[in-house]
């Protein structure tokens, strides 16, 4: 962190830098720059959070504060908060957030359907909570869920991984 007041990373994993990581972590910098702030702030971009369906995603250290769905757009808002000023309550992430009570949710129904659980019912499980086919692909990347025959059918079937398990605490 060298001598900063803060450190702050920028996901640009590739699930982020399709949602403009990349823009937001360079402009970031940029700004940083502009307002005279490079030797309170370091700017770093990241590998993944394992948040990258909500991306792009901002963490800041040793604040303990993860913003999600940051845009260029929110950058000056970043900048405020990073001055001092309040916290971004629209783009911050909690344990107890909306966003990550609806994985909670899946997650939770996903174990209680079994060990394993057919794409179907993968897929109806995750439009009850709000997610499409394209979360669960992202989650499968990201080895939240994993794809892997059922032991009784033999057919394709989903899990919900360790990784998942423990941080969601099921």
């Amino acid at each position: 962190m060298y001598w900063t007041k803060r450190h702050v990373l920028v996901c640009t994993a590739v699930h982020c830098s399709k949602l403009g990581a990349m823009d937001v972590a360079g402009r970031l910098r940029l700004a940083i720059i502009r307002h005279g702030l490079e030797a309170e702030f370091l700017i770093n971009n990241c590998g993944t959070i394992d948040l990258c369906d909500i991306g792009p995603n901002v963490v800041i250290y040793p604040d303990n504060i993860i913003y999600s769905g940051v845009t260029v757009k929110d950058i000056p808002e970043v900048i405020e908060y990073l001055k001092g000023g309040p916290v971004i309550e629209r783009l911050l992430l909690e344990p107890r957030s909306g966003r990550e009570q609806l994985r909670r949710r899946f997650y939770e129904a996903a174990v209680a359907s079994g060990d394993t659980v057919n794409p179907d019912r993968s897929a109806e499980l995750a439009l009850d909570h709000g997610f499409d086919d394209a979360w669960i692909a992202g989650q499968i990347s990201r080895g939240f869920i994993a794809r892997k025959p059922d032991p009784t059918t033999g057919q394709d079937a989903l899990t919900v991984t360790k990784k998942a398990r423990d941080r969601y605490g099921i």
